[in-house]
């Protein structure tokens, strides 16, 4: 099944993404870490639907700190869900073939279809937090994003900022494609 809409936070608990109409279900990475050696790892961090985690955190600034310097690197985080089970998200940092710099997302879902879908966000953008110290839902859910707009306020990229006090959201095509 291919779908274009946002598969909200209360389905993998801890992401909103967008699968476009030709996402790839195959998710070569997942079923094989071939061809990513060589590249340094993190993870698997762990992200939960209510409650910030140390995990999400952490993502966050590997994911930025990685694409943001062009450091090739995987990542993989484990999503538990409300309804969905434990979702495996697997980031894979690097250029494609024409060198521009992305992050290649595979989701792996057992407990409900499809089983795995695949995008390639080519960029990232932060996102400022306005209450840092609550967990839900300024940490796990949303920001609202219709029609995949951008927010208006974003962290510049060359700004220092710890992870607790922005969102990353992944983008594909000038569009929101979802969020961490």
């Amino acid at each position: 099944m291919r779908t274009s809409v946002f598969i909200k936070v209360s389905v993998l608990a801890a992401l909103a993404v967008v699968l476009p109409s030709n996402a790839d279900d195959s998710c070569p990475y997942l079923k094989s870490r071939r061809g990513l050696a060589g590249y340094e790892s993190g993870g698997p961090y762990k992200l939960e639907h209510f409650h910030l985690t140390k995990g999400r955190t952490d993502l966050r600034d590997f994911l930025w700190k990685h694409w943001h310097n062009r450091i090739r690197r995987v990542a993989e985080a484990k999503v538990g869900t409300v309804d969905a089970g434990i979702v495996t998200a697997l980031y894979v940092v690097q250029p494609d073939s024409q060198g521009k710099w992305g992050i290649d997302v595979e989701l792996g879902r057992p407990l409900q279809p499809p089983p795995c879908s695949a995008f390639r966000a080519d960029s990232l953008v932060r996102f400022p937090i306005r209450k840092p110290d609550e967990d839900y839902p300024s940490q796990t859910f949303g920001p609202y994003l219709p029609d995949g707009a951008l927010p208006t306020t974003l962290l510049p990229d060359s700004e220092d900022k710890d992870p607790k006090y922005y969102k990353l959201i992944l983008v594909k095509n000038g569009k929101a494609a979802g969020d961490i």
